[in-house]
């Protein structure tokens, strides 16, 4: 029997080139705050809360190479993920 599959709608994309994280936002979210953790010390390297945004870049050419954790959150939505700079 065929099985039903059904897309999975993203409100957010995130993505990294060249150092600079540039997020987008495909809906309106009244407020919605980024945060960057760097994993070796649990540094926030970043933190910043937006209204209404339609994207954001982040510049990180000053942050050492490593791996990086991004939190996007809003009181809708919570997105998490890994990136290595």
């Amino acid at each position: 029997m065929p099985q039903t599959r059904g897309i999975i709608f993203q409100p957010v994309h995130a993505y990294l080139y060249n150092k600079v994280v540039s997020v987008s936002f495909e809906e309106m979210i009244p407020a919605v705050s980024i945060k960057i953790t760097k994993e070796s010390t649990g540094e926030t390297v970043y933190s910043q809360e937006y209204m209404s945004p339609a994207e954001a870049s982040i510049d990180l050419n000053i942050q050492d190479s490593g791996t990086y954790y991004i939190e996007i959150i809003s009181d809708k939505i919570s997105l998490e993920g890994e990136f290595a700079l």
